[in-house]
């Protein structure tokens, strides 16, 4: 309005330049009232297009199965980062994992980026933890775990046709099994047990996709302690909760298989000893009636040190429900030092008491034949009991 009266007022322009210009005014005017129009109208789309994205447009609908005719079938992978804390004693063992999840809802589509049709969408901790909570999705447990996991990383990744993928790290102390009757022989299996004990198998079933360590090449640089890799297998199974046996959920038993490596543990802090100890006994039996004092002493010190080398080893050598082969030969070493003491005993009570040949042919026969006997025994025993574990 003030430029027409500006231009109406002016003498510079003549009447034909003065319609002109007023026509020009009027018609940018009009312009400018389209141009807001257009904005609004393309605020207005924007703003329909993030109202229908999953975040907003979240009912309660949603929490129910995606498709309740059939099961949703989850794909499951599992990345193994650390295996450590293996405790024979009490039968658990620390894992450190990287657990995904993959399911599709395809009432969590949304219409994509034109420039990046792929591009998923990227949920923090937060993020994710507000949109599971308004969202249909499978909910695991370990089921083996002594103590509820403690979760890290949590991220939620969503795409365009409603695929979604549930990622967390996490570390869980469950129980295992052994089979350590041969210990410091034997193997272990690190069990893990994913249930879903929430949506049973006509709502949910799990699909294992991957289940191998942070680098398949490399097991053993994942393991920790005297430990070394053997296998490691998964199945999906049905299984029923205690409170309803009716009703089959879907379960993944995860299971690593390791060895006990016996060298460092077992040669070195076991076998190494126990020899020794065997060896210095049978030389005791070479001491004659002048040396009765050491001889005595010294095989007396002989069965405390086994016995010191049985406490001082318990926290590797494990304490089982059953009797082991390190078990078995600790108590042998001990009643053979012991069968030594008596048969010096014996010795001098026959130099004393009856004659010295006597007492010098008895030494003679003891000293050959004490460790064939030794050995003998301990090979029967090992054989005994390797058979009576197998039964």
């Amino acid at each position: 309005m003030k430029a027409d009266k500006f231009l109406r007022r002016s003498r510079y322009f003549n009447v034909p330049v003065l319609q002109y210009l007023q026509q020009v005014v009027k018609a940018n005017i009009k312009f400018s009232k389209l141009t807001i129009l257009t904005v609004v109208l393309i605020f207005g789309l924007s703003s329909s297009e993030i109202a229908a994205s999953p975040k907003l447009s979240l009912t309660s609908d949603l929490q129910q199965s995606p498709d309740p005719d059939k099961p949703i079938e989850a794909d499951v992978s599992f990345f193994i980062d650390n295996l450590s804390d293996i405790d024979l004693n009490s039968g658990s063992y620390k894992i450190v994992g990287q657990m995904i999840v993959e399911w599709r809802d395809p009432r969590l589509a949304f219409t994509p980026d034109p420039f990046h049709p792929s591009r998923p969408r990227e949920l923090n901790a937060d993020a994710a933890s507000e949109l599971l909570r308004q969202i249909w999705q499978p909910v695991f447990e370990i089921s083996n775990e002594r103590q509820e996991r403690t979760t890290g990383v949590v991220s939620l990744t969503v795409w365009p046709d409603g695929r979604i993928r549930y990622y967390e790290k996490f570390d869980s102390v469950p129980d295992f099994r052994s089979n350590l009757i041969f210990y410091p022989y034997g193997t272990i299996d690190l069990d893990l047990v994913m249930t879903g004990f929430l949506q049973n198998r006509s709502e949910l079933v799990y699909n294992l996709k991957a289940f191998e360590f942070q680098d398949r090449t490399k097991p053993d640089d994942f393991i920790h302690g005297h430990w070394s890799f053997i296998s490691m297998d998964a199945k999906e199974i049905p299984a029923k909760r205690s409170d309803d046996r009716s009703v089959d959920y879907s379960q993944i038993h995860f299971k690593v298989k390791l060895d006990h490596e016996s060298i460092q543990a077992g040669a070195l802090m076991i076998f190494v000893p126990l020899i020794v100890i065997f060896i210095a006994t049978s030389c005791l039996l070479w001491l004659d009636h002048a040396h009765s004092g050491p001889r005595l002493e010294g095989t007396i010190a002989l069965i405390l040190t086994t016995v010191a080398l049985k406490y001082a080893l318990s926290e590797e050598i494990p304490s089982l429900r059953y009797m082991t082969m390190t078990d078995l030969l600790m108590i042998e070493t001990i009643v053979l030092i012991l069968v030594s003491f008596v048969l010096s005993v014996i010795y001098f009570w026959l130099h004393e008491e009856r004659s010295q040949l006597v007492a010098d042919k008895f030494n003679q026969i003891v000293r050959v034949f004490y460790p064939i006997a030794c050995v003998s025994v301990l090979a029967v025993s090992i054989f005994v009991f390797s058979l009576v574990s197998k039964t």
